[in-house]
């Protein structure tokens, strides 16, 4: 509890002193003899709080048992030791209680969407940061670039959020505006900063009578696997007679079908940018990619405890518990009561495969 005075010379408080003797009286009550002075701990990564200190001591132990200690010897050399963490910030009503170690936590966070048209783009920021922080400083203008006049509102946000931030970008057709963004969260043990520079980018659209791509989808989120369905968004009003819609579901270069509305099934988590091209009349096109605008969580499956249930019935809890695979069974009596299986129920999102994991059961 107070490591802190093997670093300062002097021990103006006596606790080496008070060390010494506590330990003699400890060895005396077992008949132990402790060397003169008692071996000093070892703080071999220093005083802070949780660092481990080595505490070893070596007596002479009298055998009272005369028969014993004519076999063995008498003095024998008794020795122990152990690794304590420091406890320097002891609690005072509490004897030998110490302040928790507390993790520093780790900023984390996303954005969606993360580009799209102005004057005006609206951004939802999730705070993913982990180790129970308790304090958040959001900075959603870390820093700005492009060609064209930037806005943003809010600047910043001192809660967990979500949020949903206005980002603005006015000038002349093409122009652009980049924005960064910083997450710094803390707790007890410290703090930790996420920043991502130009994260996020508004294009000024092209003056009419162009064509503008333009999309939203619904849900932009969900668990997979996800249908979303897409609607293309007329910006020009009826003014432009758009002819053909193409839409890029995973952004990977190629065109996956056509069509004003449409749908498309996510079947793996993760997050995805969409693009769209569309044409009008005269033949003019224009396109636009939403990075980052679909997010699929992955589906998290809980094994079911199959003890005494009835292979008849152990499918259907299995499925019930959302895995997406069929049981294999041992060999048994018909119907038997299942008694063992190769997954432990209760196992969260159990590896490999998740909710397509596979489970053998046996009587």
């Amino acid at each position: 509890e107070h490591a802190s005075v093997w670093a300062v010379p002097g021990d103006a408080t006596g606790e080496k002193a008070r060390y010494q003797a506590k330990v003699k009286n400890d060895a005396r009550l077992i008949n132990c003899v402790l060397p003169n002075p008692v071996p000093e701990p070892i703080l071999g990564a220093g005083t802070a709080l949780g660092a481990p200190v080595k505490v070893a001591f070596s007596c002479q132990f009298n055998i009272i048992t005369p028969v014993i200690s004519n076999i063995i010897g008498n003095p024998i050399t008794v020795s122990s030791e152990t690794t304590y963490p420091v406890k320097e910030g002891a609690v005072a009503t509490v004897p030998g209680g110490g302040v928790p170690i507390v993790p520093v936590p780790v900023a984390k966070f996303t954005g969606s969407p993360q580009s799209g048209w102005g004057p005006s783009l609206q951004v939802t920021f999730t705070n993913e940061s982990t180790g129970a922080p308790t304090s958040q400083a959001w900075d959603f203008d870390a820093g700005h670039g492009g060609t064209g006049t930037p806005t943003v509102s809010p600047a910043t946000a001192s809660t967990v959020g979500p949020h949903t931030v206005t980002y603005g970008c006015t000038g002349t057709a093409g122009q652009f505006c980049t924005f960064s963004v910083q997450l710094q969260v803390a707790n007890a043990g410290g703090s930790n900063t996420a920043a991502k520079p130009a994260y996020i980018t508004v294009t000024v659209p092209p003056v009419p009578p162009a064509p503008i791509a333009e999309f939203t989808g619904t849900p932009r989120s969900g668990i997979e696997p996800q249908t979303v369905a897409f609607s293309f968004v007329d910006l020009r009003a009826g003014a432009v007679t758009y002819t053909n819609y193409q839409w890029d579901f995973t952004n990977d270069g190629t065109f996956d079908t056509t069509g004003r509305n449409t749908t498309h099934a996510y079947l793996t988590d993760g997050a995805y940018d969409v693009r769209l091209k569309v044409t009008d009349s005269t033949g003019a096109t224009n396109e636009v990619i939403k990075k980052a605008y679909i997010v699929i969580t992955n589906k998290i499956c809980t094994v079911p405890d199959f003890g005494n249930t009835k292979t008849n019935q152990a499918q259907n809890k299995w499925a019930a518990a959302g895995f997406t695979t069929s049981m294999l069974f041992d060999p048994g009596p018909n119907n038997y009561a299942i008694v063992t299986q190769s997954i432990t129920g209760g196992t969260i999102d159990p590896q490999p495969g998740g909710c397509a994991a596979v489970i053998r059961v046996g009587p």
